[in-house]
């Protein structure tokens, strides 16, 4: 087992053979020239560290201590504090917002406010609670534990916080004029209601003052209260599922019975065969049964699709495209040679608009064409061989279909 990078021959020589070293990246801190590597020289200077006075911006007395600041040194000698501007802990020091009159406010507003005077409070007693609030940053339950006015009447907590709010209640609504800019204000939306807090100690108080025994009582109670409405429940879901039954069973009863109106059947798509078709000599737009649709296969036969909304002129195309791919397959040969025997037709757009004649002839069209197509190939195939009957024969009939294919394209 070779020795670790940074660990001496003495410590390591501790170890035995039967102890194994597990790597750790935290043998990278005992590399040797980590610790002998010198740090960097700072940028601002030497760091020096000076015993200066300070003053705490958070106090009003003036008091004035002293301790140690880092500062740099620059080459010129000059000397820079790290930390320039007010005391760092000043910051810290949060006061809370606390709403106090003036002698105007309480002459003109509180003294003469009728729910404030109903509370039996002095001016000196609201000043001392005021100052109690502010030493304490507004802890009431601390408040009330050293609340001692002297000569004063005994005060609980929800009389002092009962005071306080309803004093910056009126003060607030005093200096807004109104109070429909303070619909938001937490102090006049949710208002302080010492009865309810009152009510929900002692609430508290009763439930806390609870003996084991009181305790195990009440829960006894409500498991059994739990256990009957369990079986009442029970109870109505299974007069509901015989309601249900007997109902349905009456429904059944009195129907009448109703045989469903089979589908129109589909015919099965054939595979496509252009040496096949024969195609009628002209098209209507109206079917010539009812129920019939008018829109046609691959075959020029009456094609039942399935419940939706179709047009005739996507399916149409959709169906010259599918005669094309059964015909031709993915050979490009065949392709181009589709697309000059649509060129020599005449006849190489698309229907301007779509009825189930148009769409018929166009379909027909390209089918005779595809048919061509299959008969100019039996023709090389004969002109390979020695047969000439046959190539009159396939000829005779290319020029027929080569004339049907013409009048299609002129209907």
């Amino acid at each position: 087992m070779k020795r670790p990078e940074g660990m001496s021959r003495e410590a390591f020589a501790l170890l035995g053979g039967s102890n194994p070293v597990i790597p750790s990246h935290l043998l990278d801190g005992l590399k040797k020239k980590d610790k002998l590597a010198k740090p960097k020289a700072s940028t601002k200077g030497t760091v020096i560290y000076r015993y200066k006075q300070f003053k705490n911006q958070a106090r009003d007395d003036g008091l004035e201590l002293r301790h140690w600041v880092k500062g740099y040194k620059d080459a010129n000698g000059r000397i820079r504090d790290a930390q320039e501007g007010d005391y760092a802990f000043a910051k810290y020091n949060k006061k809370v917002t606390l709403y106090r009159y003036d002698g105007e406010e309480w002459l003109n507003i509180i003294s003469r406010d009728n729910g404030l005077a109903a509370m039996g409070w002095t001016k000196e007693e609201t000043d001392y609670l005021l100052d109690m609030l502010e030493a304490y940053d507004l802890r009431f339950v601390v408040v009330a534990d050293r609340y001692n006015f002297p000569n004063g009447p005994p005060r609980s907590l929800e009389d002092l916080k009962d005071r306080y709010y309803a004093i910056a209640r009126r003060l607030l609504v005093a200096r807004e004029g109104t109070e429909a800019t303070l619909l938001n204000n937490q102090l006049l939306r949710q208002p302080y209601n010492a009865a309810a807090e009152r009510a929900r100690r002692a609430a508290l108080n009763t439930l806390m003052a609870r003996s084991n025994a009181a305790e195990a009582s009440e829960n006894e109670i409500l498991e059994q209260a739990r256990v009957v409405e369990d079986k009442r429940k029970a109870e109505h879901a299974a007069a509901s599922a015989q309601a249900a039954a007997a109902a349905a069973a009456a429904a059944k009863k009195n129907a009448v019975a109703v045989v469903p109106k089979p589908p129109p059947p589909v015919a099965e798509e054939a595979a496509f065969n252009p040496g096949d078709l024969i195609y009628p000599q002209d098209f209507h737009n109206a079917p010539m049964q009812m129920g019939m649709p008018s829109l046609l296969n691959a075959h020029l036969e009456a094609f039942w699709p399935q419940p939706g909304v179709y047009a005739r002129g996507v399916h149409t195309r959709e169906t010259a495209a599918a005669q094309e791919k059964q015909a031709l397959g993915s050979s490009q040969k065949n392709i181009k040679a589709f697309e000059t025997a649509v060129a020599e037709s005449g006849y190489a757009g698309l229907p301007r608009y779509h009825s189930r004649a148009v769409s018929g002839a166009y379909l027909a069209l390209r089918g005779e064409l595809l048919a061509l197509l299959e008969l100019r190939r039996q023709v090389r195939a004969a002109a390979a061989g020695p047969s000439i009957r046959a190539i009159n024969s396939v000829v005779a009939v290319a020029q027929q279909w080569l004339t049907r294919a013409s009048s299609s394209c002129g209907a």
